[in-house]
């Protein structure tokens, strides 16, 4: 079983399902998954798409119907969130700062759960310190520590990793150099890891 990375951005709607789902879903592939958070708006903004994939009104309300009905397909909690998109920053980079110490999973779990079930926006000071607080981690501390320049700077290598792989949305699953994208990609990406899905050809 290859190691599947989960690569994700703090203000993605669709990555939601899957964190939601993931943890289920790799226990049963008996796969080991490493969380990396990265920033999507610096890869979008290098191409042009500075107000995000779904800023067309017709394809934004798609989504969010769209959504919905995936929600409540896997059974998912989901309440829609007052504000989109949060800023995501500084969550960002406490999520990295989580990723090198062990801790990444349970706090992203938190972070959106409260955005996506009780409306605590992602970004905002009361779901920061509630998540950390969840994981039993001083919320003075980790601020202080996200906010250093060392932290800053494995964000940013953690977002030119994910564009250097070819990740241009969030959820992105890589196995190695294979690249799935999007929530519906996630059983899929298992697979591959697996060895249950032919490698690719022509490379």
């Amino acid at each position: 079983m290859q190691r599947l990375t989960f690569w994700f951005e703090y203000g993605s709607t669709y990555t939601w399902l899957s964190v939601a789902r993931i943890d289920a879903l790799a226990q049963a592939h008996g796969a080991q998954i490493e969380w990396r958070p990265f920033l999507l708006s610096a890869i979008l903004k290098q191409r042009g798409m500075v107000e995000g994939p779904f800023a067309e009104p017709v394809k934004g309300r798609y989504m969010w119907r769209d959504l919905e009905r995936r929600a409540a397909r896997h059974g998912i909690a989901y309440r829609k969130p007052t504000v989109y998109l949060p800023n995501t920053l500084l969550t960002a980079r406490i999520g990295t700062l989580a990723a090198v110490q062990g801790w990444c999973e349970p706090f992203t779990r938190e972070v959106f759960r409260l955005h996506w079930t009780e409306d605590v926006g992602i970004g905002t000071d009361d779901n920061l310190r509630r998540a950390l607080t969840a994981v039993g981690k001083s919320p003075e501390q980790v601020l202080q520590a996200a906010q250093s320049e060392s932290t800053k700077q494995l964000l940013r290598a953690a977002t030119d990793e994910a564009e250097a792989l070819g990740v241009f949305g969030s959820p992105s699953f890589t196995v190695g150099e294979e690249v799935f994208w999007g929530d519906d990609r996630l059983e899929d990406a298992l697979d591959f890891a697996a060895g249950r899905l032919l490698p690719a050809t022509g490379r």
